[in-house]
This record gives structure tokens, C-alpha cells and sequence, in this order.
């Protein structure tokens, strides 16, 4: 909305704005001093905005056929501290102080072993830069993460400045997905879909399920909203892609920082660059799939590609033996206390000339996409 023609306040609405249909959909609260603004934006469409003193912006699109689309909404911190929300969903300090504690203990060793000449020390030093990441990443999520739930919408902030008011008439579509991760963490996201196709999602504790149930009844109790359709789905490599990215590039620092003084020890190569090599590998590995893992679902068909050189796409009626799969791995003993359980979940298909394929995805993150996929594939 850059070039804006008219300015009204509400009670000189134009003709064509009185109207009980537009009030209803914008819920426009006529106790706040609030301003038409008008633009011509769109070439065949009138653009209009309501924003109030407190930086409340609600965009919408009136078309010819007299149907209202919303665009955004944006709300100003200022009113944040003045409104009344049903329920709130934050990060908690928990993270920060368990970081905290283990930024503390890994500081105390690490002066230890510097004050007693320990040759350790490096091992200190490794140990306090990690625990100082994971001790700022909490922080930093602490006080910038938050969903803030009222009765007609939801503000949403994942950073400074990037927070946003949504009404719920402006969501498509909302769903909950969730899986167990390698280290059988339970993860879960609450999804939803805005009118232009866009796809947000926010990670939320089992505490925090009262206000998720809540915003889902919240969206889908709102008239006009559009039920599971036929259109194209996109499972990407790039969702939170550049989270593991960042953690692999510090693994892989680490690891070549302990490499290098092992060498300077005279230890043979043998200890330190096996290492080396894997944290090397695993790098490429995220980065590959960061870059290259894609699988794009459509009405009558699929393409799919997890490397640079396998992306090919199927027909459903090509396809047979669809499932989606868990895989349990559990390693280590039970009687000595290392027993560890992770999850993986595939796609598995067999092709048109009977190859098998089984194909790697994140549940907790594209549990929807799957399921939808598998309908597609099964012409439910």
C-alpha cells in the first residue's frame, strides 16, 4: 500500500462501504478512532486499509464481484501492552536457565583447568563456546518468540520487528503436525496457511496445547474459510534448513579446532582426522539437502528430488505400494544406561517399472503434506 489517494475517518465511510457485509468481516471496532484509506493499488480492484492512532493495519482487497480478501495485518508494539489476550504462548525461561547453569559449570572447568596449567583446556574452551550458544539462542527465542491469542486473531513474532496482528478471516487453513525426532524428542508445530498460499508454522510445548486448540477452533469457526483442496503442496529442504546449517558449521569448527591442537600434540593423524572427515561429510550432507531437497505435490502427479542428480516426477496412476513408515532404532544398552531410541519416517512407492523407492521426510515438520500425498497417490 505505497501510493495512498484518500484519507477518511469512519464516520464519512463512502457509499459504498456502508454496508453491514464489510463491517461483519472487518470486525471494525467503531469505539476506535479509525481511518478509510483508500488506494488504487490493483488495476481492476479498489485496495482499502483501516489502521487506528495504536498502528493497528488491517489490509484488504474489495474486488468487482464484491467479495473481501484480506491481505495482512500488522500491529504496532504499543497496543500489544494494552490489549487483553485469551491465551499466550511464549518459550519460557526453562531453556535459558538450564543453558545458563551448563554456561556456568563449563565456565568454572574451563578456569580450572587454565589456573592448574591442564592441558584440557582446550576441551574447556570448546565446551564454554557451545554452551554460550545454546545460552543466547534460548535467550534470544525467550524474548522475541510469541503468539498472543484474542478472540478475533492472533499476533505472531519469531524476531525483532517482524511481528504481525492476523485476523483469523485472513487464515486459509490451520493444522497441528507432529513427530518424534533422531533423538525421540516429541516435536510438534502448529501450521497455518494464509489467502495467498503462504505457509507459517511455530513450534509449541505440550503446555501450550489449551491456546493451540483454541486458535484452531478460533480459525475454523470463522466464516469463509477454504476446506483442503486440490492445489499444489511444496515440502522444502529450506524449512529451517538454516538452523541445522549454522549447527553443523559450529560442530564442524569444533571439530577442526580439536584436529589442529591434537597436531600440534605430535598425536598421529589417525586420532584426529576421522574425525575431520566425518564432520566434513555431515556438512555437505545439510548442505545438499538444504539446497536440493524438494518434493512438489500436485493434483494428478509428484516431483521428487532429494540429491542433485535423482528429481524425476510420477504419475499417481504410475505408482503402486504406497506407505508412510516408521523406522525405530535403538542403540546402545539398556544395562549400562546407554540405551538411546531415535525415529525416522519415510515415503515408500514402487514405480511404474517396479523399483522400490523409500524416501526420507520430517514429520513433525510435513506431516500434512505426507498424508495429503498419500491421498493423492491411493485416489482417495
Amino acid at each position: 500500500m505505497e501510493q495512498l489517494d484518500r484519507v477518511y475517518p469512519t464516520q464519512s465511510f463512502p457509499a459504498y462501504m456502508q454496508n453491514s457485509q464489510l463491517k461483519a468481516h472487518l470486525k471494525v471496532d467503531l469505539s476506535s478512532y479509525y481511518f478509510l484509506i483508500e488506494t488504487e493499488e490493483l488495476e481492476s480492484d479498489c485496495a482499502t486499509s483501516y489502521c487506528s492512532e495504536e498502528s493497528t493495519k488491517t489490509y484488504v482487497v474489495m474486488r468487482e464481484s464484491g467479495a473481501f480478501w484480506p491481505i495482512r495485518v500488522q500491529l504496532g508494539g504499543e497496543s500489544l501492552k494494552k490489549q487483553k489476550w485469551e491465551y499466550t504462548i511464549t518459550n519460557g525461561i526453562t531453556g535459558v536457565i538450564i543453558s545458563f547453569i551448563m554456561l556456568t559449570i563449563f565456565g568454572g572447568l574451563a578456569l580450572w583447568f587454565r589456573l592448574s596449567r591442564n592441558g584440557a583446556i582446550i576441551i574447556g574452551i570448546i565446551l564454554v563456546i557451545f554452551a554460550s550458544l545454546a545460552f543466547f539462542l534460548a535467550l534470544y527465542r525467550t524474548l522475541f518468540f510469541r503468539v498472543l491469542i484474542d478472540k478475533d486473531g492472533f499476533f505472531y513474532q519469531t524476531a525483532p520487528g517482524n511481528g504481525r496482528y492476523y485476523h483469523y478471516y485472513t487464515i486459509r487453513q490451520i493444522w497441528v503436525s507432529s513427530g518424534n525426532d533422531a533423538n525421540a524428542q516429541q516435536m510438534q508445530y502448529c501450521n497455518f496457511e494464509m489467502q495467498d498460499g503462504r505457509i507459517m508454522r511455530f513450534f509449541f510445548r505440550n503446555l501450550d496445547w489449551d491456546a493451540v486448540d483454541y486458535l484452531i477452533a478460533q480459525v475454523e469457526n470463522t466464516e469463509g474459510q477454504a476446506q483442503r483442496s486440490d492445489g499444489d503442496l511444496m515440502i522444502s529442504g529450506r524449512v529451517q534448513g538454516g538452523v541445522r546449517l549454522v549447527a553443523a558449521v559450529c560442530i564442524l569448527a569444533a571439530v577442526l579446532f580439536v584436529s589442529i591442537y591434537l597436531r600440534t600434540q605430535g598425536l598421529p593423524p589417525i586420532i584426529y582426522i576421522p574425525p575431520v572427515v566425518l564432520a566434513v561429510a555431515a556438512f555437505f550432507v545439510l548442505v545438499s539437502h538444504n539446497l536440493f531437497y524438494k518434493i512438489l505435490i500436485q493434483k494428478d502427479g509428484f516431483y521428487c528430488r532429494t540429491n542433485p542428480f535423482d528429481g524425476k516426477y510420477y504419475k499417481y496412476s504410475e505408482i503402486s505400494n504406497c506407505h508412510l513408515t516408521e523406522v525405530v532404532q535403538r542403540q546402545g544398552s539398556v544395562r549400562n544406561g546407554t540405551r538411546r531410541t531415535g525415529y525416522s519416517y519415510y515415503f515408500t512407492f514402487t514405480d511404474s517399472i517396479g523399483k522400490p523407492h523409500k524416501i526420507l521426510y520430517d514429520k513433525a515438520l510435513f506431516q500434512r503434506e505426507m498424508e495429503v500425498l498419500m491421498e493423492r497417490s491411493k485416489g482417495i
